[in-house]
């Protein structure tokens, strides 16, 4: 975790430096890449998250293994 937030804080400080170098000298290329990267930024926290709160509902469906689990986990089974 710490490791995917450390990322996404330097991308947004690299995101907030290109844009204050597009408002310095009035470069939409800069504007438009920092903003690319501000939203990659929030892509990469949103499936992290999204990954997270998935992963971590199999690992409780797999300790408690009801047969509800095993069935989904059976189908998920390609994934190891």
């Amino acid at each position: 975790m710490s490791i995917i937030l450390a990322i996404v804080v330097l991308l947004g400080f690299w995101a907030l430096r290109l844009m204050e170098q597009a408002f310095q000298r009035q470069e939409f290329s800069r504007m438009l890449a920092g903003t690319l990267v501000a939203t990659a930024a929030g892509g990469l926290l949103t499936c992290y998250s999204l990954m997270s709160d998935i992963l971590r509902l199999l690992l409780y469906l797999q300790a408690h293994s009801s047969s509800y689990a095993q069935d989904l986990l059976s189908d998920l089974s390609w994934l190891d």
